[in-house]
């Protein structure tokens, strides 16, 4: 057992020197541009995930289909790649978390008190089908943020 891990230690430890040495980064695969606009400010980070199934959305912080990406707010209109495994209907929604927590930020009520977007941009409370577009790798996407509060 312990020569197991003595091997398991010495692999690892080649792989960060490897790592350290400046070796190249995997190929990344197909990617999806989405420009955000509006923010009202160049706090927090963005919060964005890639929809492929409904389950647990909107809220990304409680899935386990969405494919998420987190991001420094760096000014009002921001852009990030989203890794998209294929070109289909996918929905994608955004989180301004000015707060850095992770989470959506909600009111007394239950209303999002952050700025959030979401594909196809419907108003009011968007289903998941509303909010599906046709996506292909190499694409993009433009969502713009609303504040209901501030």
């Amino acid at each position: 057992m312990s020569m197991i891990r003595a091997l398991s230690a010495a692999s690892a430890a080649a792989l960060l020197a490897l790592a350290s040495m400046g070796g190249a980064a995997p190929p990344e695969g197909p990617k999806l541009d989405v420009t955000v606009t509006g923010l009202h400010s160049a706090k927090g980070q963005l919060v964005a995930c890639l929809w492929r199934e409904k389950p647990g959305f909107p809220s990304c912080e409680k899935s386990s289909t969405a494919l998420r990406r987190v991001v420094p707010v760096s000014g009002e209109t921001m852009h990030l790649s989203l890794p998209l495994p294929g070109s289909g209907r996918y929905a994608v929604t955004v989180i301004h978390d000015e707060d850095s927590n992770g989470k959506m930020k909600h009111n007394f009520i239950g209303m999002p008190a952050e700025g959030v977007g979401i594909s196809n941009n419907p108003g009011g409370m968007p289903g998941f089908d509303k909010s599906l577009v046709d996506l292909s790798p190499g694409g993009t996407l433009t969502i713009k943020m609303r504040y209901l509060f501030g």
